[in-house]
């Protein structure tokens, strides 16, 4: 879908980089969960990681959309992530819409209410970003969450 090859690689490394730092984050807090009497991780501070973590993944779709807009796959008259989202659907497929809707909206309370979702949750958001970035070509298949 995207034909700009520099802009795919681009997306392509950035997006294994949210799998490759969403594996790290998971490793670390098991490991430090071993000493949890000695001070190991708390669970707010698990899903605190993991909401970093989606932020980042919200990124790589953004830049995706954005993509797709400048080489006139999608039209929006903003640039906002909601905006190139909600025009999209009009122009590519989307796998699951209202799934990865709700992860906005709930990556919205994230980024500007400072509120925590669960990092359960957190990683069923970022299979869906994965599914979608798969459909549209941007990756050749999904990337393993390794904890």
């Amino acid at each position: 879908m995207i034909q700009n090859k520099i802009e795919l690689n681009i997306l392509r490394s950035e997006w294994a980089s949210v799998r490759a730092f969403q594996s790290k984050i998971q490793r670390h807090l098991n490991a430090s969960s071993i000493g949890i009497g000695s001070g190991g991780s708390t669970h707010e501070l698990r899903n605190i990681s993991h909401n970093l973590t989606l932020l980042f993944a919200f990124s790589v779709l953004e830049k995706a959309l954005k993509q797709m807009k400048i080489e006139g796959l999608i039209s929006a008259k903003r640039d906002s992530l909601g905006a190139l989202m909600s025009a999209s659907r009009n122009h590519i497929s989307w796998l699951d819409y209202p799934l990865v809707d709700q992860a906005r909206g709930d990556r919205n309370l994230v980024a500007h209410e400072q509120q925590l979702i669960e990092r359960g949750t957190c990683w069923c958001y970022l299979d869906a970003i994965e599914a979608e970035l798969v459909a549209w070509q941007v990756l050749s298949g999904p990337i393993p969450f390794k904890h």
